[in-house]
């Protein structure tokens, strides 16, 4: 019988090969596409950003004005006002305020340190809500609290620089992996779809041990990012805070281009943020032959909701949309777009 002569794969399809035997295939590409899509993404995103925020200016003046309104007429018929909210004083607004705030915490625990019904009159004052999230978001991580964690990310729109260079590379991408295209894989990389663990005691989404569909061990993609962190926040970067009993709601300030020292609102709350440094060293992982030229990222309609039950957090939930445009250069510069919405629980938190 003849023997069966081997067959001689180019450099190319030895490179192929070994792709599709990776499991993390989606990030080598992710990192492409997301060089080429982000100058994009964020670029358009940053654009309907300001205008959002804009109109958020608008519509919070008009409803901060009817709130006022409101208030002082409250105070001037027999509603539920304490009766020592009535002032003559010519600054109104500012004594309607103390009122509403007592009124609105009456059901409230005290203050979570044990001051009293002086505590819960300032408890949905931003200074006093801002140092309650950093004082039990701290307590939880100092403890090593264990939780579940939940987190669902839809990224979509992803472009890099027209329908031509987008077709190009989602055919390129096809040749990899049957049926993906940007979205899938960029979204891979920034987390699309959704995701859950749990976190024993002592542990964090750092460290904890996942499990790939072969059963091999490795450790949570993007753990880091995902992590409870002790919040820096303050008083400015908070917005329309409700609180009801033991719940907490408020808005983060709009967040461009956040990075690892807490330079924006958001980044000071977690570090679920896409920074240029890790895209370019991840990237650089896999091939030098990219290089991040700059990702300009936009994080908006950030809401915040904080269970918070005899001074410990019990739960916390943060919703945002993202908008970023990534510059990067693949032998020629691509620039990337595209917009991400996403959602991130921790419940049952325990410590």
């Amino acid at each position: 019988m003849a023997k069966k002569e081997k067959v001689q794969l180019t450099p190319e399809e030895i490179i192929q090969k070994k792709i599709r035997r990776s499991d993390r295939w989606t990030r080598f590409w992710a990192v492409v596409v997301a060089l080429a899509l982000t100058a994009g993404v964020f670029a358009f995103a940053r654009s309907q950003g300001i205008k959002a925020s804009e109109a958020t200016e608008v519509e919070t003046s008009e409803n901060a004005e009817n709130n006022s309104n409101s208030n002082n007429n409250s105070s001037n018929t027999n509603s539920n006002t304490p009766s020592n909210s009535s002032s003559t004083d010519s600054s109104s607004s500012s004594s309607s305020s103390s009122s509403s705030s007592t009124d609105n915490n009456s059901a409230a625990p005290a203050d979570n340190s044990g001051n009293g019904g002086g505590g819960a009159a300032a408890a949905n004052d931003p200074a006093s809500v801002a140092a309650l999230i950093n004082k039990v978001t701290g307590e939880a991580v100092a403890a090593k609290a264990g939780y579940n964690w939940a987190r669902d990310c839809s990224v979509q729109n992803i472009d890099v620089g027209g329908a031509m260079f987008t077709n190009i590379i989602n055919s390129l991408i096809g040749t990899i992996s049957k049926g993906d295209d940007l979205n899938s894989v960029v979204g891979g990389f920034l987390g699309n779809g959704s995701k859950s663990e749990t976190v024993p005691k002592g542990m964090t989404l750092d460290t904890i041990t996942v499990y790939k569909d072969d059963g091999t061990p490795e450790n949570l993609y993007h753990g880091s990012s995902y992590t409870l962190k002790a919040a820096n926040i303050q008083a400015g970067d908070i917005s329309n805070v409700v609180v009801n009993g033991d719940t907490y709601e408020f808005d983060l300030a709009d967040s461009n281009n956040p990075d690892r020292s807490g330079n924006t609102a958001f980044s000071r709350f977690c570090n679920d943020i896409v920074v240029r440094e890790e895209v370019d060293s991840e990237l650089k992982g896999y091939t030098d032959a990219v290089t991040v030229k700059s990702l300009d990222a936009s994080y908006h309609n950030i809401h915040v909701k904080a269970v918070i039950t005899d001074g410990k957090l019990k739960e916390l939930t943060y919703s945002m949309k993202a908008d970023a445009t990534l510059k990067i250069n693949l032998k020629v510069d691509i620039t990337g777009t595209g917009n991400l919405d996403a959602t991130a629980r921790y419940s049952n938190i325990d410590y």
